[in-house]
C-alpha cells in the first residue's frame, strides 16, 4: 500500500545542469538561508538567479561566512555585492533587514568555474560555477559569456571547505 501516487508521464523535461560559460551575467538574489558549517560556524547561503543576457532561470548558490575562517573574505564580498547594486557598501550594523533589502535587486557579476576539490576519499567534488566578482553598478556592461567554459581556480581560497 502506498502513501502517495505521482504521475511521472506528464512531467516537463528538467533543465540543463551543465556549467554556465565563464562570463558576465545579470542576476538577482532571490533568497537566503542561515546555516551552520560542519565546524560550527554560522554562514549565509544565498541563491542568485540568472536573469540575462543568456541562461535566464539558472541559479548559483554562494556562501557568506558570518564567523570563522572565511569571515574577512565574506565581509568584502558582501560589500562588493551591495556596491554592484548601487547600494552604499558602508553599513555599520549589517543584519537581516539589510540582507532582505538586497533581494530582487538587479546586479551584474562575473561567473567562473571552480575546479572540484578532493573529497579525501580518492574522489573529487564536481566542478561548479561561482561568482568570481560582483561588478560595481557604475561599471556594469554585461558581455556575452564565452562559448567554451574554462576552469578557473578560486583565487580567494581561504582554507574553508565550502562543500561540507
Amino acid at each position: 500500500m502506498s502513501d502517495f501516487e505521482i504521475n511521472l508521464t506528464e512531467v516537463e523535461e528538467s533543465g540543463s545542469f551543465d556549467l554556465l560559460p565563464v562570463g558576465d551575467y545579470e542576476f538577482v538574489a532571490s533568497g537566503w538561508e542561515n546555516k551552520t558549517s560542519g565546524k560550527g560556524d554560522k554562514y549565509l547561503s544565498v541563491t542568485f538567479d540568472v536573469t540575462g543576457p543568456t541562461h535566464a532561470g539558472r541559479k548559483i548558490w554562494e556562501t557568506f561566512m558570518l564567523e570563522g575562517a572565511g569571515l574577512n573574505v565574506s565581509v568584502a564580498r558582501l560589500r562588493d555585492w551591495r556596491r554592484s547594486m548601487g547600494m552604499d557598501p558602508d553599513v555599520e550594523a549589517f543584519g537581516i533587514e539589510q540582507l532582505e533589502g538586497m533581494l530582487n535587486v538587479p546586479l551584474t557579476a562575473k561567473v567562473n568555474i571552480e575546479v572540484g576539490k578532493d573529497k579525501g576519499d580518492g574522489t573529487k567534488w564536481d566542478d561548479k560555477n561561482r561568482i568570481a566578482k560582483f561588478i560595481p553598478s557604475e561599471t556594469n556592461s554585461v558581455s556575452a559569456p564565452s562559448q567554451s567554459p574554462s576552469a578557473v581556480s578560486d583565487s580567494d581560497d581561504d582554507d574553508f571547505d565550502w562543500d561540507k
